[in-house]
């Protein structure tokens, strides 16, 4: 009787340590370890405020992207651009063909004062105010060009009238002088406009000089062209 008893006790024991693996056996496949339902099993019904609780299910039929991903070697060889193009001739003519088109929408841009078309050195709400500032002020280096070609005229006159010549020269100069001193005091103004409108930090650097140069150009000259006439300043210039 010992004998049977104590086989039923090993035999016990070896069950309940069976019934302790398993758990540790069936993490490797968990498909086995958890029952199957039938499809026609029976649903209850489940409240709303459960349902409101339950977490989101996206399944991944629906977040799909629907084509295999690419390998390693795929995608690299998408990204590849060949260095060298076959046909070089072509690839000239195409690209002065871009720079043309690039060239033509920038010149009617300087026209119209499309600021989508402007070259960058023009583009902007600063830039547009500083030109439309220097445009609506009556400069007088805008005549400097004419002035440039009386210097010219007194070349002539000095074979013939020394003496006059030299002093319309000096008046010459003198005129000059004014002209710089005037476009001087109209940027500094200009500059001094620019910060409390729109701030120093906002300002591009060597905005002056470019429309100091802007002012000894005649109207019909100035690229962009003036988009206001004289006297009509832009907000914030009084």
């Amino acid at each position: 009787m010992r004998r049977t008893g104590s086989a039923r006790d090993l035999q016990g024991r070896r069950v309940l340590r069976a019934a302790r693996r398993r758990p540790l056996r069936c993490m490797g496949r968990v498909q086995s370890c958890f029952p199957r339902y039938s499809r026609d099993a029976r649903i209850e019904p489940v409240s709303k405020d459960d349902d409101m609780d339950r977490p989101e299910v996206i399944s991944g039929a629906a977040r799909g992207k629907g084509r295999p991903t690419p390998t390693r070697r795929e995608a690299e060889a998408a990204r590849m651009r060949p260095l060298v193009p076959k046909d070089r001739k072509a690839a000239k003519r195409a690209a002065k063909a871009k720079r043309d088109a690039e060239f033509q929408r920038e010149q009617i841009a300087m026209k119209t004062g499309d600021e989508a078309n402007l070259p960058y050195a023009h583009r902007g709400p600063v830039r547009r105010w500083a030109r439309d500032y220097i445009d609506a002020r009556i400069t007088l280096a805008s005549y400097f060009f004419f002035l440039a070609f009386a210097v010219l005229l007194l070349v002539f006159v000095q074979a013939v009238a020394p003496e006059i010549a030299l002093i319309l020269m000096l008046t010459t100069y003198g005129i000059m002088i004014i002209m710089i001193v005037d476009s001087l005091l109209a940027v500094r103004q200009m500059k001094k406009k620019l910060d409390e409108r729109f701030g120093p930090d906002r300002v591009p650097r060597g905005i002056r000089w470019q429309m100091f140069g802007r002012t000894f150009y005649p109207r019909r000259w100035r690229r962009p062209l003036p988009l206001v006439s004289r006297g009509e300043w832009p907000a914030g210039a009084k």
